[in-house]
């Protein structure tokens, strides 16, 4: 398991919902310096940590943990959607030829 990717997501999530450690820490009865050493990857986090967490943000575990889980196509798909939402026609069809481009250059490359 990558606890810096998990905590840079917990992080980014918790920004998302615009919400402070402070804030975060109050909801799930941790510290705020235990807060700060998890979103650094500093400290390994406990389950009981994880769901207080997930749920305080509104995420499920799994969206919090899936880079480091094997079946996580769905989650990533639902967070490109989510940046899709307030496109444009022009944005979306400039990101729609990058994620080609992106795709073929993956193949082309792996």
């Amino acid at each position: 398991m990558d606890y810096a990717k998990l905590g840079q997501r917990i992080k980014e999530t918790r920004k998302q919902r615009n919400m402070s450690q402070q804030e975060l820490s109050y909801e799930i009865e941790y510290s705020v310096p235990h807060i700060s050493h998890v979103e650094n990857g500093s400290r390994k986090l406990s389950v009981d940590f994880l769901v207080k967490t997930a749920n305080a943000l509104q995420v499920t575990t799994d969206c919090l943990l899936c880079d480091s889980l094997t079946e996580s196509a769905k989650i990533y798909q639902s967070e490109i959607m989510e940046q899709l939402e307030n496109c444009n026609g022009r944005e979306l069809k400039i990101i729609n030829r990058m994620i080609a481009d992106m795709k073929s250059n993956l193949k082309e490359n792996l």
